[in-house]
């Protein structure tokens, strides 16, 4: 029998608190939490398979805590989801910009929430058993080990998205990957605008150039890798 993976979830509000717990608790070991102090004690001791994050907490922001997460040396990949009463575009960028796997706005149906949780942690399973290390001439990335090379030295101011977004265009090419499957594959979402053109900007800007010639916007397509830069 699988051991029950364990959602940490942030949320003041009791009644919200309460309905996650009676739509968690069946599959999962819920962890809950008031705060993001307390959140982040419960996330560095008990490391759970998932996070779900209010925006508004007494303490501060969601998405504060979620790249607090994203900037975890050892649990930077632990799924992330964003479940607030914030409907705007706005808010929605901020949420992803923060490294969210998913943005949520309450009222939620039970099933829809668990659809979610299910599909993220499936990811994080078949990302850990399937995605090797991959080779591309000067290029090595490895996914488990969240490692990037060029030439033998290793890239380490990449964030996870960054790393995540140069992983999966490298293991998709030569194929034009376009926007709409990146934020489908690492967003999960299909409505944030500019929101992959913003990542690739800042993964371009920080990789050695000669590796971010690899890398070509297409027009009215989206992005991929060559091998060789002048194909």
């Amino acid at each position: 029998m699988s051991e029950r993976k364990s959602i940490l979830v942030v949320e003041d509000d009791p009644p919200v608190m309460e309905f996650l717990i009676d739509t968690l608790s069946a599959g999962y070991d819920v962890l809950p939490a008031k705060t993001i102090q307390e959140g982040w004690a419960l996330f560095s001791q008990k490391r759970p398979a998932l996070a779900l994050l209010d925006v508004s907490l007494p303490d501060g922001s969601g998405t504060d805590m979620c790249r607090r997460i994203r900037a975890h040396p050892e649990r930077a990949e632990t799924p992330v989801i964003i479940l607030t009463g914030r409907r705007q575009m706005d808010d929605k960028k901020d949420g992803f910009a923060s490294g969210a796997d998913q943005y949520l706005v309450k009222p939620i149906e039970s099933a829809e929430l668990l659809m979610w949780v299910g599909a993220l942690l499936t990811r994080v399973a078949v990302d850990k058993g399937e995605l090797g290390r991959l080779h591309a001439g000067r290029l090595v990335l490895d996914p488990k080990a969240m490692i990037a090379a060029w030439d033998g030295a290793l890239l380490t101011n990449l964030t996870p998205k960054e790393f995540q977004l140069l992983h999966y265009i490298v293991r998709r090419r030569p194929a034009v990957v376009s926007r709409r499957e990146i934020l489908s594959r690492l967003w999960h979402t299909v409505a944030v605008d500019n929101l992959v053109d913003t990542h690739m900007h800042n993964l371009r800007r920080k990789l050695p150039q000669a590796l971010a010639v690899h890398i070509q916007a297409v027009p009215g397509k989206g992005f991929r890798y060559l091998d060789s830069p002048s194909q």
